[in-house]
């Protein structure tokens, strides 16, 4: 809540959110919630890092899925399918931390 404060106080265009859901009560993610929609309302740019798909499926209208890197980006029906949030479970099981870097490669589109 703490955070929420700030930013209001700050009045952000961009607001950077990390997990701000986890560990507090329905009634207050309910409150927060209805805050970041308003944010949306006024043009505001809201950057949530969140692992609740629920939570993003209801309250936020584009995603970016990572896992390790790009997986999909847009409109969150359309990115928030099986397909997608297999491929990023795939890819997070499959990462080896004693593997060597990746090479640069050009980005792809979604």
């Amino acid at each position: 809540r703490m955070l929420f404060a700030r930013v209001l106080l700050q009045d952000a265009r961009i607001i950077v959110l990390d997990e701000p859901f986890n560990a507090i009560d329905a009634k207050t993610t309910a409150d927060l919630i209805a805050l970041v929609r308003r944010w949306h309302d006024e043009k505001r740019t809201v950057l949530a890092a969140l692992h609740d798909m629920e939570l993003v499926r209801a309250n936020f209208p584009e995603t970016l899925l990572l896992a390790r890197s790009k997986v999909a980006w847009g409109k969150t029906a359309d990115v928030l399918t099986a397909e997608n949030l297999l491929a990023a479970r795939h890819m997070c099981e499959a990462f080896d931390d004693s593997a060597a870097p990746c090479a640069d490669t050009p980005s792809q589109a979604a």
